[in-house]
């Protein structure tokens, strides 16, 4: 497996961001080469490098100043990158303060002042910024800086936060949550009990397709609610305006984790309009939230524009006025972008070109730990040769992982062996890769049988680690008797494939557990919304 280029260029001093991923319907997956190595705390940074152009950058996002929350995504293919980060260097970090009760007014640390913008470069263009149906990775980081989280992660420690909630106390599996007293939306209106009981029964309605049912199909009445057998969810209560009582049907170790997921919308603009993807209603196209940011313009494969939301419930944050998420679908166009100074931050330069990142003394480069792979990922329904586990094993076989990783990743990643950070509570230490072995391959290709014609191996275009590991595999699968289709596709257009699951092999992020191995579940139980 190879990690999935976690590249953040970012302004020194300041923190890592986070963007999940969304990863659909593969129905196998192999692994290619990971980077990070073996982080005792591994956090994924996020797509938006946390720099201002003369001013503080934002602590865990350009943003709140409070931890961001890392990926755990069950959720599918980020625009991936390169594993390495870098931003412009000028400003001091801010000061990190809780979200546990809304602060007074706060002030960057050090030499740093409040104001200014922030221009991200990001590989691949978002989807949608409707909460309810964002899953992959630029528009997910969107609906954060939009919505905000009921509960955050701290980025470190990945224990759970607060956010939108200022508190909560769980008794047995009913979890009573205590909103802040100042939330509002952007539009000054109170943001209350009702409104995240409203999201949270959208999220698990069948009519919405969300992609983030899964996290939430433990609460009591769920399951019955998204079958249309039951009219209401009675594990949701609203206890009083700033209060919500959520209650389980069964045990579920990552559920507080996985209320980072809710981000509340107002009831009052949304009640019976269609919350779907493909919902046209006008609210998605310019939303309101609670998040630090507000709306103002998006210029699709070009400029998302937000600015600083005056309503925010943490006085004084965040920090910056704007930031722009700026679509560069090329990753060596974003390296000559930090350098030209067209951009502050980025997660997806190409590693080929960190060498001259690293020697502008205006720039930082991080290389971050593990947050989720890349690999293959096998449509076994798309066509019966995929699902023979032989053909997989015979691709396994096939990649000198060790040799691609340090040909295409620079040194800057390893080979990995599953979806698991090696940090984990959770990861195998017993786990071996498979060897590279081209004879073993030929052999078990020839027991499957003789390969179709035409299977296509896609990847999203512009992407140079990506297109590598793509002719790498065309390559290798050539000597071993099997030609292989080999296409890249615009990122929203593979996106949009992997959703509707058309595509027979597909090399995105494969959705990695770095906070809790239940993030795995979307995709590998059996009602997984993402199987």
């Amino acid at each position: 497996m190879t990690n999935r280029g976690d590249f953040l260029l970012r302004r020194q001093l300041s923190r890592r961001l986070f963007l999940a991923g969304i990863t659909a319907g593969a129905g196998a997956t192999l692994l290619a080469a990971c980077g990070g190595g073996d982080a005792k705390t591994p956090t994924k940074p996020a797509a938006a490098g946390t720099t201002t152009k003369g001013a503080g950058a934002g602590a865990a996002s350009p943003t709140t100043g409070t931890a961001s929350t890392p990926a755990t995504s069950a959720t599918a293919p980020a625009a991936g990158g390169s594993p390495i980060t870098a931003a412009t260097s000028a400003a001091t970090k801010p000061a990190a303060t809780s979200a546990a009760t809304a602060p007074a007014a706060t002030k960057p640390a050090g030499n740093a002042k409040p104001g200014g913008e922030i221009i991200i470069g990001t590989l691949g263009e978002a989807k949608t910024i409707n909460p309810f149906a964002a899953s992959e990775s630029e528009g997910d980081w969107r609906v954060k800086m939009l919505f905000d989280q009921v509960v955050r992660l701290d980025p470190q420690t990945f224990e759970p936060k607060p956010g939108i909630a200022q508190s909560w106390e769980n008794k047995g599996l009913a979890f009573t949550f205590t909103l802040q007293d100042s939330v509002k939306f952007s539009d000054g209106s109170d943001l209350t009990a009702d409104d995240v009981a409203f999201t949270l029964l959208g999220i698990l309605a069948q009519a919405t397709a969300s992609p983030r049912y899964a996290y939430f199909s433990s609460v009591l009445g769920a399951k019955e609610y998204n079958a249309g057998t039951a009219k209401d969810v009675p594990g949701i209560k609203v206890l009083d305006p700033k209060t919500i009582e959520i209650t389980l049907a069964v045990p579920d170790a990552a559920f507080l984790a996985n209320v980072r997921y809710l981000s509340p919308v107002p009831k009052a603009q949304l009640v019976g309009k269609d919350l779907s993807r493909a919902s046209q209603e006008a609210f998605f196209q310019k939303p309101v939230g609670a998040g630090p940011f507000q709306f103002v313009s998006w210029q699709v494969g070009g400029d998302f524009v937000a600015e600083r939301n005056p309503n925010y419930f943490q006085a004084g944050k965040p920090y910056l006025d704007k930031f722009t998420h700026r679509t560069i679908a090329d990753s060596q166009a974003l390296v000559n972008a930090l350098l030209g100074g067209d951009i502050d931050g980025s997660l997806y330069p190409s590693p080929s070109g960190a060498d001259k990142l690293k020697a502008n003394k205006d720039l930082t480069v991080v290389v971050p730990p593990f947050s989720s792979p890349d690999g293959w990922q096998f449509n076994l329904a798309a066509d019966p040769y995929l699902a023979k586990k032989e053909v997989r094993q015979a691709v396994a076989y096939a990649l000198d992982m060790v040799q691609f990783s340090k040909d295409s990743l620079y040194g800057l990643g390893q080979p990995g062996v599953g979806p698991i950070a090696p940090g984990n509570w959770a990861f195998d230490q017993n786990l071996k890769p498979y060897p590279y072995d081209l004879a073993k391959a030929k052999s078990l290709l020839e027991a499957a049988g003789p390969p179709p014609s035409g299977i296509t191996f896609i990847v999203n275009k512009g992407n140079v680690l990506r297109e590598d590991f793509l002719t790498y595999t065309q390559s290798q699968l050539q000597q071993i008797g099997w030609t292989i289709d080999a296409q890249t596709i615009e990122y929203a257009t593979l996106t949009d494939n992997v959703v509707k699951k058309n595509f027979e092999v597909l090399g995105v992020v494969f959705t990695g557990a770095t906070v809790d191995p239940g993030a795995l579940k979307d995709q590998f139980s059996t009602d997984g919304g993402q199987n």
